[in-house]
């Protein structure tokens, strides 16, 4: 839990997240170098969901009429989920975000994939057996 850290230099909101270099370089950062970060991931955004300009506009215009997010924000709302594809997916944590609760404190061990699923699998028999007849 003393390696998580609540910072809004991803996009503006509030997000618990892992530290890593990457938000240790977002909050060292200014608006400058964060607003050119959100424009390289809002276009990498928009290749990504396929989508065009002008509807990333509407959608933005939405946001901060709704939301009341300030310009900054808007602009940086899609740093979020490329932050977090680099982190969590292509397993880039100095270039993403890895969001975590506080419950994160709590893991006492990292299993594999496999042993989570048998681990898994083995408590279910045994809560199986367990039922009454």
């Amino acid at each position: 839990a003393d390696e998580t850290v609540v910072t809004r230099a991803v996009d503006g909101i509030p997000h618990r997240v892992l530290r890593t270099p990457a938000i240790d370089a977002l909050e060292r950062a200014g608006a400058a170098r964060r607003l050119l970060l959100a424009l390289r991931n809002a276009r990498a955004f928009r290749a990504e969901a396929g989508t065009g300009w002008a509807s990333m506009l509407r959608e933005g215009w939405s946001m901060r009429r709704s939301q009341g997010a300030g310009i900054a924000q808007t602009l940086s709302a899609a740093n979020t989920p490329m932050m977090l594809r680099a982190a969590m997916v292509e397993g880039r944590t100095d270039a993403g975000v890895m969001s975590a609760g506080q419950t994160v404190g709590a893991i006492t061990d990292l299993p594999s994939c496999r042993e989570l699923v048998h681990r898994t699998v083995e408590e279910a028999r045994r809560a199986v057996a367990e039922l009454p007849k």
